[in-house]
Protein backbone atom coordinates (compact mmCIF):
# COMPACT_ATOMS: atom_id res chain seq x y z
CA UNK A 1 0.00 0.00 0.00
CA UNK A 2 1.11 3.44 -0.39
CA UNK A 3 0.69 6.78 1.07
CA UNK A 4 0.97 9.57 -1.18
CA UNK A 5 1.49 13.85 -0.48
CA UNK A 6 -0.11 16.37 -2.17
CA UNK A 7 0.86 19.65 -1.97
CA UNK A 8 -1.12 22.53 -3.49
CA UNK A 9 -4.40 19.97 -2.39
CA UNK A 10 -6.38 22.52 -2.12
CA UNK A 11 -6.41 23.27 -6.18
CA UNK A 12 -8.89 21.88 -8.73
CA UNK A 13 -6.12 19.56 -9.91
CA UNK A 14 -5.02 18.87 -6.40
CA UNK A 15 -9.15 18.34 -5.05
CA UNK A 16 -9.61 15.52 -8.59
CA UNK A 17 -6.18 14.01 -7.50
CA UNK A 18 -7.58 13.57 -3.49
CA UNK A 19 -11.22 12.28 -5.25
CA UNK A 20 -9.21 9.49 -7.62
CA UNK A 21 -6.85 8.56 -4.96
CA UNK A 22 -9.71 8.28 -2.43
CA UNK A 23 -10.90 5.44 -4.67
CA UNK A 24 -7.66 3.76 -5.64
CA UNK A 25 -7.03 0.59 -4.11
CA UNK A 26 -2.84 0.47 -3.82
CA UNK A 27 -3.69 3.76 -1.82
CA UNK A 28 -4.02 3.82 1.64
CA UNK A 29 -3.59 7.33 2.94
CA UNK A 30 -3.10 10.88 0.63
CA UNK A 31 -1.70 13.41 2.73
CA UNK A 32 -3.14 16.74 2.01
CA UNK A 33 -0.60 19.43 2.08
CA UNK A 34 -1.58 23.52 1.70
CA UNK A 35 -2.60 26.66 3.58
CA UNK A 36 -6.00 25.74 3.24
CA UNK A 37 -7.99 22.28 3.78
CA UNK A 38 -9.56 21.51 0.42
CA UNK A 39 -13.09 22.55 0.23
CA UNK A 40 -16.13 19.84 -1.68
CA UNK A 41 -14.28 17.10 -0.84
CA UNK A 42 -15.41 13.99 0.82
CA UNK A 43 -12.41 11.93 1.16
CA UNK A 44 -11.86 8.95 3.62
CA UNK A 45 -8.25 8.24 3.03
CA UNK A 46 -7.20 12.27 3.19
CA UNK A 47 -5.18 13.56 5.99
CA UNK A 48 -4.67 17.09 5.89
CA UNK A 49 -1.29 18.82 7.34
CA UNK A 50 -1.65 22.66 7.27
CA UNK A 51 1.74 23.61 5.78
CA UNK A 52 3.41 26.36 3.58
CA UNK A 53 5.88 25.24 0.57
CA UNK A 54 8.20 27.99 1.43
CA UNK A 55 8.10 26.38 5.35
CA UNK A 56 11.38 25.04 7.06
CA UNK A 57 10.06 22.25 8.57
CA UNK A 58 7.84 20.95 5.69
CA UNK A 59 9.87 17.94 5.95
CA UNK A 60 7.22 17.07 8.75
CA UNK A 61 4.44 17.14 6.55
CA UNK A 62 6.10 14.43 4.37
CA UNK A 63 6.70 11.86 7.49
CA UNK A 64 5.81 8.25 6.36
CA UNK A 65 5.04 9.51 3.16
CA UNK A 66 5.99 7.65 -0.33
CA UNK A 67 5.30 9.69 -3.43
CA UNK A 68 4.93 13.49 -3.02
CA UNK A 69 2.53 15.04 -6.21
CA UNK A 70 4.16 18.55 -6.14
CA UNK A 71 1.33 20.92 -7.33
CA UNK A 72 1.63 23.85 -5.21
CA UNK A 73 2.60 26.78 -7.84
CA UNK A 74 0.68 30.13 -8.34
CA UNK A 75 -0.30 31.16 -11.78
CA UNK A 76 -1.95 34.08 -12.00
CA UNK A 77 0.50 36.64 -12.24
CA UNK A 78 1.51 38.54 -8.90
CA UNK A 79 2.61 42.01 -9.40
CA UNK A 80 4.92 41.75 -6.56
CA UNK A 81 7.02 39.44 -8.48
CA UNK A 82 9.74 38.38 -5.49
CA UNK A 83 6.97 37.37 -3.80
CA UNK A 84 5.85 35.05 -6.73
CA UNK A 85 9.60 33.51 -7.13
CA UNK A 86 9.98 33.13 -3.27
CA UNK A 87 6.41 30.45 -3.66
CA UNK A 88 6.96 29.06 -7.77
CA UNK A 89 10.50 28.83 -7.65
CA UNK A 90 12.63 28.63 -3.62
CA UNK A 91 8.98 26.88 -2.47
CA UNK A 92 9.46 24.19 -4.81
CA UNK A 93 13.00 23.96 -4.24
CA UNK A 94 12.53 23.36 -0.79
CA UNK A 95 9.51 20.42 -1.59
CA UNK A 96 12.44 18.09 -2.96
CA UNK A 97 14.73 19.41 -0.17
CA UNK A 98 12.25 18.36 2.32
CA UNK A 99 11.54 15.12 0.35
CA UNK A 100 14.76 13.97 0.61
CA UNK A 101 15.02 14.80 3.89
CA UNK A 102 11.75 12.83 5.18
CA UNK A 103 13.15 9.94 3.31
CA UNK A 104 10.30 9.71 0.45
CA UNK A 105 11.29 7.33 -2.49
CA UNK A 106 9.75 9.84 -5.62
CA UNK A 107 8.41 13.00 -6.21
CA UNK A 108 6.19 13.93 -8.91
CA UNK A 109 6.33 17.73 -10.47
CA UNK A 110 3.65 19.31 -12.34
CA UNK A 111 5.32 21.77 -14.84
CA UNK A 112 4.04 22.99 -17.58
CA UNK A 113 4.14 23.47 -21.59
CA UNK A 114 4.42 27.24 -21.01
CA UNK A 115 8.02 26.30 -19.70
CA UNK A 116 9.24 25.30 -23.35
CA UNK A 117 8.39 29.18 -23.71
CA UNK A 118 6.51 30.75 -26.70
CA UNK A 119 9.50 31.30 -29.38
CA UNK A 120 9.41 31.60 -32.88
CA UNK A 121 11.58 29.08 -33.68
CA UNK A 122 9.82 26.59 -31.32
CA UNK A 123 9.66 23.40 -32.71
CA UNK A 124 6.06 22.34 -33.92
CA UNK A 125 5.35 20.51 -32.06
CA UNK A 126 7.81 20.77 -28.99
CA UNK A 127 8.80 17.16 -27.95
CA UNK A 128 10.21 16.31 -24.44
CA UNK A 129 13.66 17.09 -26.03
CA UNK A 130 12.99 20.57 -27.05
CA UNK A 131 14.55 23.57 -25.41
CA UNK A 132 13.20 24.95 -22.27
CA UNK A 133 13.80 28.89 -22.28
CA UNK A 134 10.15 30.10 -21.03
CA UNK A 135 8.89 33.49 -21.89
CA UNK A 136 10.59 36.51 -20.84
CA UNK A 137 8.80 39.28 -18.92
CA UNK A 138 6.08 36.52 -17.79
CA UNK A 139 6.43 34.61 -14.32
CA UNK A 140 4.87 32.02 -14.52
CA UNK A 141 6.88 30.59 -17.76
CA UNK A 142 10.19 31.40 -16.30
CA UNK A 143 9.40 30.12 -13.06
CA UNK A 144 8.38 26.54 -14.45
CA UNK A 145 11.29 27.19 -16.96
CA UNK A 146 13.52 27.89 -13.74
CA UNK A 147 12.81 24.93 -12.20
CA UNK A 148 13.37 22.73 -14.44
CA UNK A 149 16.72 24.19 -15.75
CA UNK A 150 17.47 23.40 -12.05
CA UNK A 151 16.33 19.97 -11.73
CA UNK A 152 18.65 17.71 -13.14
CA UNK A 153 21.33 19.09 -10.46
CA UNK A 154 19.49 18.23 -8.12
CA UNK A 155 18.52 14.65 -8.93
CA UNK A 156 22.27 14.43 -9.78
CA UNK A 157 22.97 15.18 -6.22
CA UNK A 158 19.88 13.29 -5.01
CA UNK A 159 20.08 9.91 -6.67
CA UNK A 160 17.94 7.85 -4.31
CA UNK A 161 15.16 10.14 -5.05
CA UNK A 162 12.91 9.07 -8.74
CA UNK A 163 11.30 12.21 -10.36
CA UNK A 164 8.70 12.39 -12.92
CA UNK A 165 7.92 16.01 -14.11
CA UNK A 166 4.37 16.53 -16.19
CA UNK A 167 4.17 19.51 -18.36
CA UNK A 168 0.70 19.91 -19.07
CA UNK A 169 -0.99 22.31 -21.91
CA UNK A 170 -2.92 24.65 -20.60
CA UNK A 171 -5.61 22.97 -18.48
CA UNK A 172 -9.18 23.64 -18.54
CA UNK A 173 -12.37 21.95 -16.85
CA UNK A 174 -15.11 22.44 -13.95
CA UNK A 175 -14.20 24.54 -12.05
CA UNK A 176 -11.20 26.17 -13.39
CA UNK A 177 -11.06 29.91 -12.80
CA UNK A 178 -8.24 32.26 -13.48
CA UNK A 179 -6.34 35.06 -15.44
CA UNK A 180 -6.38 32.20 -18.47
CA UNK A 181 -10.08 31.66 -18.49
CA UNK A 182 -10.62 35.29 -17.50
CA UNK A 183 -8.85 36.10 -21.14
CA UNK A 184 -11.69 34.42 -22.49
CA UNK A 185 -14.41 36.33 -21.02
CA UNK A 186 -13.26 39.23 -22.49
CA UNK A 187 -15.71 40.99 -24.23
CA UNK A 188 -13.00 41.02 -27.71
CA UNK A 189 -10.14 38.80 -27.75
CA UNK A 190 -6.87 40.88 -28.69
CA UNK A 191 -4.58 39.16 -30.95
CA UNK A 192 -1.42 40.16 -32.58
CA UNK A 193 -1.74 41.64 -36.18
CA UNK A 194 -0.15 38.99 -38.48
CA UNK A 195 0.05 36.37 -36.30
CA UNK A 196 -2.31 33.29 -35.71
CA UNK A 197 -0.19 30.65 -33.46
CA UNK A 198 -2.48 27.62 -32.69
CA UNK A 199 -3.39 26.81 -29.28
CA UNK A 200 -3.53 23.31 -27.12
CA UNK A 201 -5.34 22.28 -24.52
CA UNK A 202 -6.06 19.20 -21.55
CA UNK A 203 -8.96 18.48 -19.51
CA UNK A 204 -9.32 18.00 -15.60
CA UNK A 205 -9.93 14.83 -15.81
CA UNK A 206 -7.05 14.21 -18.33
CA UNK A 207 -4.26 15.65 -16.04
CA UNK A 208 -5.81 13.99 -12.76
CA UNK A 209 -5.99 10.83 -15.06
CA UNK A 210 -2.66 11.39 -16.48
CA UNK A 211 -0.94 12.27 -12.60
CA UNK A 212 -2.44 8.37 -11.41
CA UNK A 213 -1.30 7.29 -14.47
CA UNK A 214 2.36 7.63 -13.84
CA UNK A 215 2.08 6.88 -10.16
CA UNK A 216 0.18 3.06 -11.22
CA UNK A 217 3.33 2.60 -14.25
CA UNK A 218 5.74 3.64 -11.94
CA UNK A 219 7.19 6.28 -14.84
CA UNK A 220 9.99 8.15 -14.36
CA UNK A 221 11.08 11.52 -16.58
CA UNK A 222 9.41 13.97 -18.79
CA UNK A 223 6.34 13.94 -20.11
CA UNK A 224 3.87 16.14 -21.96
CA UNK A 225 0.36 16.20 -21.33
CA UNK A 226 -1.73 17.21 -23.93
CA UNK A 227 -5.09 16.39 -25.75
CA UNK A 228 -3.90 14.98 -29.02
CA UNK A 229 -3.29 17.78 -31.94
CA UNK A 230 -4.35 21.44 -31.86
CA UNK A 231 -6.97 24.08 -32.80
CA UNK A 232 -5.68 26.91 -34.94
CA UNK A 233 -6.72 30.51 -33.81
CA UNK A 234 -9.70 30.52 -35.86
CA UNK A 235 -11.22 27.80 -34.25
CA UNK A 236 -10.46 28.78 -31.06
CA UNK A 237 -12.28 32.31 -31.47
CA UNK A 238 -15.46 30.39 -33.31
CA UNK A 239 -15.84 28.17 -30.19
CA UNK A 240 -15.15 30.91 -27.97
CA UNK A 241 -17.92 33.48 -29.60
CA UNK A 242 -16.05 36.08 -28.61
CA UNK A 243 -15.28 39.34 -31.13
CA UNK A 244 -12.08 39.57 -32.13
CA UNK A 245 -9.27 43.04 -32.41
CA UNK A 246 -6.07 42.37 -33.73
CA UNK A 247 -3.74 44.95 -33.19
CA UNK A 248 0.31 46.03 -34.30
CA UNK A 249 3.10 43.86 -31.83
CA UNK A 250 4.34 46.64 -30.46
CA UNK A 251 0.90 48.33 -29.23
CA UNK A 252 0.05 45.39 -27.97
CA UNK A 253 3.16 44.97 -25.75
CA UNK A 254 3.29 48.64 -25.19
CA UNK A 255 -0.59 48.65 -23.44
CA UNK A 256 0.04 44.58 -21.89
CA UNK A 257 3.75 46.63 -19.86
CA UNK A 258 1.68 49.94 -18.96
CA UNK A 259 -1.70 48.51 -17.50
CA UNK A 260 0.92 46.00 -16.12
CA UNK A 261 2.78 48.44 -14.36
CA UNK A 262 -0.24 50.27 -13.29
CA UNK A 263 -1.49 47.20 -11.36
CA UNK A 264 -4.76 47.21 -13.94
CA UNK A 265 -4.22 44.61 -16.01
CA UNK A 266 -3.84 41.16 -14.87
CA UNK A 267 -1.60 39.46 -17.48
CA UNK A 268 2.10 40.48 -18.38
CA UNK A 269 3.54 42.00 -20.87
CA UNK A 270 5.09 38.31 -21.45
CA UNK A 271 2.10 36.99 -22.20
CA UNK A 272 1.59 38.57 -25.65
CA UNK A 273 4.65 36.28 -27.14
CA UNK A 274 2.17 33.23 -26.12
CA UNK A 275 -0.30 34.91 -28.87
CA UNK A 276 2.49 35.06 -30.64
CA UNK A 277 4.40 32.22 -31.59
CA UNK A 278 4.26 28.37 -31.31
CA UNK A 279 4.03 26.53 -27.38
CA UNK A 280 1.83 23.62 -28.81
CA UNK A 281 3.91 20.37 -27.64
CA UNK A 282 3.17 16.36 -28.69
CA UNK A 283 2.00 13.93 -26.16
CA UNK A 284 3.28 10.83 -27.91
CA UNK A 285 6.36 10.14 -25.58
CA UNK A 286 3.48 9.19 -22.78
CA UNK A 287 0.49 8.10 -25.35
CA UNK A 288 3.08 5.30 -25.63
CA UNK A 289 2.90 4.33 -22.33
CA UNK A 290 -1.10 3.33 -22.53
CA UNK A 291 -2.12 6.98 -21.67
CA UNK A 292 -5.24 7.77 -23.21
CA UNK A 293 -7.05 11.59 -22.87
CA UNK A 294 -10.83 11.65 -22.72
CA UNK A 295 -11.69 14.71 -24.31
CA UNK A 296 -10.09 16.72 -27.45
CA UNK A 297 -9.01 20.31 -27.46
CA UNK A 298 -12.19 21.25 -29.17
CA UNK A 299 -14.36 19.60 -26.35
CA UNK A 300 -12.32 20.99 -23.75
CA UNK A 301 -12.58 24.75 -24.82
CA UNK A 302 -16.36 24.29 -25.59
CA UNK A 303 -16.68 23.20 -21.86
CA UNK A 304 -15.22 26.41 -20.78
CA UNK A 305 -17.46 28.04 -22.98
CA UNK A 306 -20.32 26.81 -21.63
CA UNK A 307 -19.41 27.14 -18.32
CA UNK A 308 -18.14 30.80 -18.51
CA UNK A 309 -20.16 31.88 -22.01
CA UNK A 310 -22.40 33.99 -19.20
CA UNK A 311 -19.49 36.12 -17.93
CA UNK A 312 -17.53 39.12 -18.88
CA UNK A 313 -14.17 39.96 -17.69
CA UNK A 314 -13.04 43.47 -17.73
CA UNK A 315 -10.20 45.00 -16.15
CA UNK A 316 -9.60 42.13 -13.34
CA UNK A 317 -13.68 42.45 -12.99
CA UNK A 318 -15.93 40.06 -13.69
CA UNK A 319 -19.66 40.07 -14.12
CA UNK A 320 -22.46 38.38 -15.94
CA UNK A 321 -23.60 39.14 -19.28
CA UNK A 322 -26.79 40.63 -17.86
CA UNK A 323 -24.80 43.38 -15.57
CA UNK A 324 -22.03 44.00 -18.31
CA UNK A 325 -23.01 47.81 -18.85
CA UNK A 326 -22.63 48.41 -15.09
CA UNK A 327 -19.73 46.00 -14.75
CA UNK A 328 -18.10 48.21 -17.72
CA UNK A 329 -18.34 51.84 -16.61
CA UNK A 330 -17.22 49.92 -13.12
CA UNK A 331 -13.58 48.81 -15.09
CA UNK A 332 -13.79 52.17 -17.30
CA UNK A 333 -14.10 53.94 -13.09
CA UNK A 334 -10.60 51.96 -11.83
CA UNK A 335 -9.23 52.68 -15.26
CA UNK A 336 -9.52 56.40 -15.26
CA UNK A 337 -8.81 57.23 -11.29
CA UNK A 338 -5.78 54.58 -11.22
CA UNK A 339 -4.41 56.44 -14.61
CA UNK A 340 -5.16 59.79 -12.88
CA UNK A 341 -3.24 59.14 -9.88
CA UNK A 342 -0.29 57.81 -11.89
CA UNK A 343 -0.48 61.24 -13.83
CA UNK A 344 -0.35 63.01 -10.42
CA UNK A 345 2.56 61.31 -9.21
CA UNK A 346 4.62 61.65 -12.65
CA UNK A 347 3.90 65.69 -12.46
CA UNK A 348 4.76 65.80 -8.66
CA UNK A 349 8.05 63.99 -8.90
CA UNK A 350 9.18 66.29 -12.13
CA UNK A 351 7.85 69.69 -10.17
CA UNK A 352 10.60 68.14 -7.05
CA UNK A 353 12.79 67.84 -9.89
CA UNK A 354 13.33 71.00 -11.10
CA UNK A 355 13.54 72.91 -7.88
Amino acid sequence: MTTVAITGVGGFIGRGLVRALDEHAEVDRVVGVDLVAPRRVNATKLVFRQADVRDRDLAEAFANVDVVVHLAFRLDPMHDESTMHEINVEGTKRVFEAAAAAGVGRVVYLSSVAAYGAHADNDVPLTEDSPVRGTPEFNYSQHKAEIEQWLPGWQGDHPDVRVTVLRPAIVLGPGVQNFVTRAFESPRVTLVRGHKPPLQFVHLDDIVSALVHVLDHDLDGVYNVTAEGWLSMDEVTAIVGRRTVAVPEEVAFSVAERLWRLGIGEQPPGLVSHFMHPWVASPEKLLATGWQPRHSNRDALAEMVTEHGRFVALAGLRAERRTVRSASLAAIGVVAVTAAREVRRRQQRQRRAAR
